[in-house]
């Protein structure tokens, strides 16, 4: 072989080599250009699916608070011009409406299908500014206190609330609190407040936001008293009775009375009363709104007096 023909072949085995190297770098620079590119697709993928996912909550979310209203406008038409108890239909094919439906024990029902309303006639719980003492012994004596510390709450939490500096047998006041800056010496504004009140623990607090109120005062009305307050009044099978009675919407007043051995006089009486707090909640998608009102119902109203007042709104 010629030394022209050794060095031609060693140039054309140099040129495939660069030819070759050069298509590798090509190769590698084309799989990292896909591979960029395959990351920014899934990255504005999953940003668009976000953004998808975010109108729906806010269309959910506005449709939720929709439903409330809807509810809470519905809801308020009906209380103020029907009679505040559950209607029977003599047949299974009438149309449900809402007096079908409804009670003023706290039992949950739907309106419209995706608006659940809890409804707690306040004349069915312990009024904690003028509490009667008989019932509320009987309540506070279901945690396990005995009789003797079951006074002690009760006489702590009277001296709490009234504006004198006279210490009831188990009370206490202002000194026992270290001065009368740190006693409220007036009626409670929420149930939260009896947590400061001396002997009154945690549990006993939690009983009382679930039993008593501070929005009503005059007399008691047990069939739309909680369950755990029936529990304190009479006993566990006219409870469970009363319970299953409410479930289907059915419990009267006679009922009530012969099951639980409860009856009428002066201070206790068996219809629902114009004061209502209302829980409602609407669920759409995985949306909620919810919103608690306690109104004062007046459907007799004439003249300036509106046939209702809200006292308290929140949602």
């Amino acid at each position: 072989m010629s030394r022209n023909s050794f060095l031609h072949i060693l140039i054309v085995i140099a040129n495939m080599s660069r030819y070759n190297n050069q298509q590798g770098i090509a190769l590698i620079q084309v799989l990292l250009i896909s591979a960029t590119l395959s990351v920014l697709a899934l990255y504005l993928t999953q940003t668009a699916k976000s953004q998808v996912q975010q109108a729906q909550w806010g269309d959910d979310r506005s449709q939720a608070q929709v439903a409330v209203h809807s509810a809470e406008a519905l809801l308020l038409f009906e209380l103020l011009t029907k009679k505040k108890t559950p209607t029977i239909s003599a047949s299974g094919n009438d149309d449900v409406t809402i007096t079908k439906l409804w009670n003023f024990s706290a039992l949950p029902f739907k309106i419209n299908n995706n608006v659940m309303v809890k409804i707690q006639d306040q004349s069915g719980l312990i009024q904690l500014h003028y509490p009667n003492r008989t019932r509320l012994k009987k309540l506070i004596a279901t945690t396990g206190l005995s009789q003797n510390q079951v006074e002690v709450v009760i006489d702590n939490l009277l001296d709490w609330q009234d504006i004198d500096n006279i210490q009831r047998q188990n009370g206490a006041e202002a000194i026992e609190y270290g001065g009368a800056e740190f006693i409220r010496n007036g009626a409670v504004p929420s149930i939260h407040d009896v947590i400061h009140v001396k002997s009154i623990s945690l549990a006993i607090q939690q009983l009382l936001l679930r039993n008593a109120t501070i929005y009503k005062s005059g007399a008691f009305s047990p069939i739309n008293a909680p369950a755990e307050l029936l529990y304190s009044l009479t006993n566990k099978s006219a409870v469970e009775q009363v319970i299953a009675l409410r479930r289907l919407n059915r419990l009267t007043s006679k009922q009530f009375s012969e099951i639980t051995g409860i009856v009428e006089d002066d201070s206790v009486y068996f219809y629902t009363s114009n004061y209502l707090m209302i829980d409602l909640t609407s669920s759409i998608g995985e949306a909620k709104a919810n919103k608690q009102i306690f109104i004062h119902l007046q459907p007799y109203a004439e003249g300036v007096s509106k046939p209702f007042n809200i006292f308290i709104s929140r949602g």
